[in-house]
Protein backbone atom coordinates (compact mmCIF):
# COMPACT_ATOMS: atom_id res chain seq x y z
CA UNK A 1 0.00 0.00 0.00
CA UNK A 2 3.22 2.32 0.91
CA UNK A 3 4.99 1.49 -2.71
CA UNK A 4 1.34 2.53 -4.61
CA UNK A 5 1.21 5.63 -2.44
CA UNK A 6 4.29 6.23 -3.18
CA UNK A 7 4.38 5.38 -6.38
CA UNK A 8 0.82 7.86 -6.89
CA UNK A 9 2.52 10.49 -5.19
CA UNK A 10 5.69 10.66 -7.37
CA UNK A 11 3.74 10.96 -10.64
CA UNK A 12 1.64 13.83 -9.12
CA UNK A 13 4.78 15.78 -8.24
CA UNK A 14 5.92 15.08 -12.06
CA UNK A 15 3.12 15.91 -13.80
CA UNK A 16 2.80 19.17 -11.46
CA UNK A 17 6.37 19.92 -12.59
CA UNK A 18 5.66 19.36 -16.22
CA UNK A 19 2.12 21.81 -15.88
CA UNK A 20 4.34 24.50 -14.42
CA UNK A 21 7.34 24.95 -16.31
CA UNK A 22 6.11 25.15 -19.87
CA UNK A 23 8.28 25.26 -22.83
CA UNK A 24 10.20 28.81 -23.61
CA UNK A 25 8.63 30.37 -26.10
CA UNK A 26 10.87 33.22 -27.98
CA UNK A 27 12.00 34.60 -31.40
CA UNK A 28 15.42 35.24 -31.95
CA UNK A 29 16.34 37.89 -34.96
CA UNK A 30 19.81 38.16 -35.96
CA UNK A 31 20.00 41.33 -38.60
CA UNK A 32 23.27 41.18 -41.01
CA UNK A 33 23.63 42.74 -43.78
CA UNK A 34 24.84 41.34 -47.80
CA UNK A 35 28.25 40.24 -46.09
CA UNK A 36 26.64 38.27 -43.36
CA UNK A 37 27.77 40.51 -40.52
CA UNK A 38 25.65 41.67 -38.20
CA UNK A 39 24.04 44.67 -37.91
CA UNK A 40 23.80 47.11 -35.11
CA UNK A 41 21.14 49.52 -34.82
CA UNK A 42 19.00 47.72 -36.84
CA UNK A 43 14.74 48.79 -35.64
CA UNK A 44 12.08 46.35 -35.96
CA UNK A 45 8.25 46.52 -36.43
CA UNK A 46 5.80 43.96 -36.57
CA UNK A 47 1.87 43.24 -35.90
CA UNK A 48 0.98 41.59 -33.20
CA UNK A 49 -2.39 40.53 -34.60
CA UNK A 50 -1.89 36.84 -35.32
CA UNK A 51 -0.37 36.31 -31.34
CA UNK A 52 -2.12 35.41 -29.04
CA UNK A 53 -0.77 36.13 -25.36
CA UNK A 54 -2.10 39.77 -24.31
CA UNK A 55 0.32 43.05 -24.67
CA UNK A 56 1.05 44.71 -21.57
CA UNK A 57 1.51 48.63 -22.84
CA UNK A 58 2.74 50.63 -20.41
CA UNK A 59 2.58 54.16 -20.00
CA UNK A 60 5.95 56.24 -19.95
CA UNK A 61 4.06 58.76 -17.51
CA UNK A 62 6.63 61.27 -18.93
CA UNK A 63 9.46 59.30 -18.94
CA UNK A 64 12.61 61.25 -20.02
CA UNK A 65 14.96 59.77 -22.61
CA UNK A 66 18.65 61.05 -22.93
CA UNK A 67 19.91 62.35 -26.87
CA UNK A 68 23.31 62.70 -25.51
CA UNK A 69 26.60 64.67 -27.23
CA UNK A 70 29.62 63.16 -26.85
CA UNK A 71 33.02 63.82 -28.92
CA UNK A 72 31.25 65.38 -31.26
CA UNK A 73 28.61 62.66 -31.83
CA UNK A 74 25.14 61.88 -30.32
CA UNK A 75 25.10 59.06 -27.99
CA UNK A 76 23.04 56.43 -28.76
CA UNK A 77 23.42 57.05 -32.41
CA UNK A 78 19.71 55.58 -32.93
CA UNK A 79 17.13 55.93 -30.13
CA UNK A 80 13.81 54.25 -29.81
CA UNK A 81 11.03 56.06 -27.86
CA UNK A 82 7.33 55.78 -28.09
CA UNK A 83 5.29 58.19 -29.75
CA UNK A 84 4.13 61.18 -27.28
CA UNK A 85 7.69 61.21 -25.59
CA UNK A 86 10.23 63.67 -24.08
CA UNK A 87 13.57 64.05 -24.81
CA UNK A 88 16.28 66.09 -23.03
CA UNK A 89 19.43 66.61 -24.94
CA UNK A 90 22.66 67.43 -22.76
CA UNK A 91 25.79 68.07 -24.18
CA UNK A 92 28.48 66.05 -22.26
CA UNK A 93 31.07 68.19 -24.50
CA UNK A 94 33.69 70.65 -23.47
CA UNK A 95 32.22 72.35 -26.47
CA UNK A 96 28.74 73.90 -27.60
CA UNK A 97 26.71 72.65 -29.91
CA UNK A 98 23.46 73.85 -32.02
CA UNK A 99 21.38 70.95 -32.15
CA UNK A 100 18.21 70.94 -35.06
CA UNK A 101 15.96 69.23 -36.82
CA UNK A 102 13.96 69.59 -40.04
CA UNK A 103 12.23 66.10 -40.20
CA UNK A 104 8.24 66.46 -40.79
CA UNK A 105 7.81 64.60 -37.15
CA UNK A 106 9.56 66.89 -34.88
CA UNK A 107 11.28 70.32 -36.55
CA UNK A 108 13.09 72.15 -33.42
CA UNK A 109 16.40 73.76 -32.43
CA UNK A 110 18.42 74.28 -29.62
CA UNK A 111 20.81 76.99 -30.52
CA UNK A 112 24.27 77.01 -29.46
CA UNK A 113 24.63 75.93 -25.89
CA UNK A 114 26.70 73.76 -23.20
CA UNK A 115 25.56 71.75 -20.37
CA UNK A 116 21.53 70.79 -20.17
CA UNK A 117 18.61 72.45 -21.71
CA UNK A 118 16.13 73.75 -19.65
CA UNK A 119 13.43 71.70 -20.85
CA UNK A 120 12.97 68.84 -22.50
CA UNK A 121 11.36 68.05 -25.52
CA UNK A 122 8.21 66.09 -26.43
CA UNK A 123 7.76 63.92 -29.70
CA UNK A 124 4.26 63.39 -29.88
CA UNK A 125 4.04 62.24 -33.74
CA UNK A 126 5.60 58.98 -34.58
CA UNK A 127 8.25 58.97 -37.76
CA UNK A 128 11.96 59.37 -38.31
CA UNK A 129 13.63 62.53 -36.64
CA UNK A 130 17.17 62.92 -38.31
CA UNK A 131 19.36 65.23 -36.00
CA UNK A 132 21.77 67.30 -36.82
CA UNK A 133 24.38 69.81 -35.28
CA UNK A 134 24.78 73.32 -36.74
CA UNK A 135 27.87 73.48 -35.88
CA UNK A 136 29.46 70.29 -36.32
CA UNK A 137 28.11 69.13 -39.83
CA UNK A 138 29.02 65.38 -39.72
CA UNK A 139 26.90 64.79 -36.37
CA UNK A 140 24.09 63.10 -37.45
CA UNK A 141 21.96 60.87 -34.96
CA UNK A 142 18.68 59.47 -35.28
CA UNK A 143 15.60 59.50 -33.34
CA UNK A 144 12.70 56.88 -33.71
CA UNK A 145 9.16 57.58 -32.26
CA UNK A 146 7.04 54.86 -32.73
CA UNK A 147 3.69 54.44 -32.25
CA UNK A 148 3.74 50.46 -31.48
CA UNK A 149 5.11 49.02 -28.46
CA UNK A 150 6.47 46.24 -30.64
CA UNK A 151 9.81 47.91 -31.72
CA UNK A 152 12.94 46.55 -31.04
CA UNK A 153 16.46 47.51 -31.90
CA UNK A 154 19.60 45.09 -32.64
CA UNK A 155 22.85 44.87 -30.08
CA UNK A 156 25.83 45.11 -31.61
CA UNK A 157 25.33 41.41 -32.71
CA UNK A 158 22.69 41.88 -34.90
CA UNK A 159 20.68 40.12 -32.34
CA UNK A 160 17.00 41.13 -31.02
CA UNK A 161 15.30 38.33 -28.48
CA UNK A 162 11.56 38.57 -29.07
CA UNK A 163 9.82 37.12 -25.95
CA UNK A 164 7.47 35.09 -28.09
CA UNK A 165 7.11 33.09 -31.13
CA UNK A 166 5.81 35.17 -34.13
CA UNK A 167 3.69 32.98 -36.13
CA UNK A 168 4.41 32.13 -40.21
CA UNK A 169 3.25 35.17 -42.71
CA UNK A 170 4.21 37.94 -40.24
CA UNK A 171 5.10 41.19 -41.71
CA UNK A 172 8.31 42.22 -40.20
CA UNK A 173 9.48 45.57 -40.92
CA UNK A 174 13.29 46.92 -40.41
CA UNK A 175 14.91 49.87 -40.60
CA UNK A 176 18.39 50.84 -40.64
CA UNK A 177 20.61 54.43 -41.08
CA UNK A 178 22.84 53.20 -43.72
CA UNK A 179 19.99 50.95 -45.82
CA UNK A 180 20.95 50.83 -49.54
CA UNK A 181 17.17 51.28 -50.02
CA UNK A 182 17.45 55.19 -48.41
CA UNK A 183 17.54 56.19 -44.77
CA UNK A 184 13.68 57.03 -45.00
CA UNK A 185 12.72 53.64 -46.10
CA UNK A 186 12.03 50.27 -44.30
CA UNK A 187 12.29 46.80 -45.93
CA UNK A 188 9.98 44.64 -45.85
CA UNK A 189 9.96 40.67 -44.62
CA UNK A 190 7.59 37.94 -44.55
CA UNK A 191 8.31 35.31 -41.80
CA UNK A 192 7.73 32.30 -43.90
CA UNK A 193 7.28 28.43 -42.31
CA UNK A 194 10.32 27.76 -43.94
CA UNK A 195 12.03 30.18 -41.76
CA UNK A 196 10.94 28.91 -38.92
CA UNK A 197 11.71 25.15 -39.65
CA UNK A 198 15.22 26.52 -39.47
CA UNK A 199 15.20 26.97 -35.73
CA UNK A 200 18.16 25.83 -33.94
CA UNK A 201 16.68 24.64 -30.75
CA UNK A 202 13.79 22.98 -29.82
CA UNK A 203 12.38 26.23 -27.74
CA UNK A 204 14.12 28.92 -29.67
CA UNK A 205 13.65 29.91 -32.89
CA UNK A 206 16.12 31.68 -34.49
CA UNK A 207 15.03 34.04 -37.82
CA UNK A 208 18.17 35.64 -39.81
CA UNK A 209 17.09 39.09 -41.54
CA UNK A 210 19.55 40.28 -44.69
CA UNK A 211 19.48 43.87 -45.21
CA UNK A 212 21.79 45.82 -48.44
CA UNK A 213 23.73 48.72 -46.50
CA UNK A 214 25.59 51.61 -48.05
CA UNK A 215 29.56 51.71 -45.88
CA UNK A 216 29.32 54.76 -43.27
CA UNK A 217 30.14 57.78 -45.58
CA UNK A 218 31.82 61.16 -44.46
CA UNK A 219 29.02 63.97 -44.77
CA UNK A 220 29.64 67.47 -44.93
CA UNK A 221 26.45 68.00 -43.86
CA UNK A 222 23.80 65.69 -42.77
CA UNK A 223 20.97 68.17 -44.79
CA UNK A 224 22.60 65.71 -47.79
CA UNK A 225 20.58 63.05 -46.67
CA UNK A 226 16.91 62.31 -48.37
CA UNK A 227 14.85 62.05 -44.95
CA UNK A 228 11.56 62.80 -47.39
CA UNK A 229 9.45 59.76 -48.09
CA UNK A 230 9.70 58.54 -44.48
Amino acid sequence: MYSLYSRLLLTLIISSSVIAAPALSQTRLMIVDQNNAPLSNAVIEYSRASILEPTDITQNDDKVYIMDQVNKQFEPHVLIIPEDSLVSFPNSDDIRHHVYSFSEPKVFELKLYAGKPKKPIRFNKSGLVVMGCNIHDSMVGYIYVSSHDNTYMSNEKGEILLPHTLPANTQVNVWHPESATGVSKHVNFIISQSMLDKSKSENENEVVLKVSVNPPATRDSFEELDINEY
